[in-house]
């Protein structure tokens, strides 16, 4: 019992010394907080794929009074903004050229024999395009299908009126932390190698795995505290409705930063100063954010990176997990599943970094 409290009194003193760390340096202290709070509230108005506005051109070449009437109807939705009536393709093609209009309506001369309309896209936003052209086929449909023989009736589960703001900010909650435990973590040994203060942490009754332990928990507790304040934001800001549990919510947050921390004690051993510390995080954060369905899915994907990204990505285990629990409500079951990489991950990467750190103390 005395040799166990000797080793959680130096661990409880390498986290203290560690925070103290976080706290006095200007630089650290400035990425724990504000960085994040910034950030969510630029994804939560800038990062949608829900258009308020589209902008509209069109070249009514049928003049016909069905092609008026759609034209009129169309231009009374407020969700489009009418920037021209074109007199001919040139124009249309101008005010897609320029970028004054997002989408462009052709009704050629043969419109009233063969129903036959036109539409073009800016496809320099692939995103923004498709959405645009789903809206106004969606308009379409509606106005031109007057004896249906088919009914289609739409519904979308987990976030019923589609909402982009709903996942992106969910899946930032762990995209941010990444970011910000894999840089202070992988700042924790090679900035104290840079500082000079590496031997002298050496010299401490503390052997290697206290120090691992020491240097491991100060950054996963920071990244539950910025996914908190991130979760905080999402539900009472941006009002996203929690359907899962708060307790299944914060498992999935500690697992995921257990695993990510790992991989930045290990940058962290084999870098020589801060400044590769830093170029390594970034090197591995970024295209784990890319690749972990929060831009792209993962179906758009080729199979073999597909196989890459659930082999080595726990973002996108940690993702996929949370939304499950935020939007679908799921429980410890359901997600039982992905969860578990994420604990492999730590247990991989944990005595990896061991390994490390004891090959740079020989």
């Amino acid at each position: 019992m005395n040799t166990l409290h000797a080793v959680l009194l130096r661990i409880a003193a390498l986290m203290k010394k560690e925070f103290l760390m976080m706290w006095l340096d200007k630089g650290t202290r400035k990425i724990l907080f504000i960085p994040i709070i910034v950030q969510s509230v630029i994804f939560g108005y800038g990062a949608t794929f829900n258009l308020e506005k589209i902008p509209l051109a069109i070249l009514d070449e049928s003049r016909s009074v069905q092609s008026e009437r759609l034209c009129a109807q169309i231009i009374a939705n407020p969700l489009f903004e009418l920037r021209s009536s074109c007199l001919s393709q040139n124009c249309l093609k101008q005010m897609m050229s320029s970028g004054e209009a997002l989408i462009g309506l052709h009704f050629p001369p043969q419109f009233t024999n063969n129903r036959a309309v036109f539409i073009i896209a800016d496809a320099r936003n692939t995103a923004s395009a498709n959405t645009a052209v789903s809206y106004l086929q969606q308009q379409l449909h509606a106005l031109t299908l007057t004896e249906p023989e088919l009914q289609l009736n739409y519904r979308y589960y987990y976030n019923e009126h589609n909402i982009t703001r709903y996942s992106i900010l969910t899946s930032m909650i762990l995209a941010l932390s990444l970011i910000q435990v894999m840089l202070l973590s992988s700042l924790t040994v090679a900035r104290e190698r840079e500082e000079g203060n590496f031997d002298m942490l050496l010299l401490t009754p503390a052997n290697a795995v206290e120090i691992l332990v020491g240097k491991a928990v100060p950054p996963t507790i920071t990244a539950f505290l910025q996914s908190l304040i991130l979760f905080l934001i999402c539900r009472f800001y941006f009002a996203i409705p929690l359907r899962g549990s708060f307790a299944l919510l914060c498992l999935v947050v500690v697992l995921f930063g257990l695993a990510v921390v790992g991989i930045g004690l290990a940058i962290s051993a084999l870098a020589k100063n801060a400044q590769q510390a830093l170029i390594g995080a970034f090197i591995l954060a970024l295209p784990c954010v890319i690749l972990s369905g929060l831009i792209t899915p993962l179906a758009a994907m080729p199979p073999t990176l597909q196989i890459i990204v659930k082999c080595i990505n726990p973002l996108y285990y940690g993702i996929e997990a949370l939304q499950r629990v935020y939007l679908e409500g799921a429980v410890f079951s359901d997600i039982s599943y992905l969860l578990l990489p994420l604990l492999l991950c730590a247990v991989i990467t944990m005595p990896l970094a061991m390994y490390l750190f004891r090959h740079q103390l020989d």
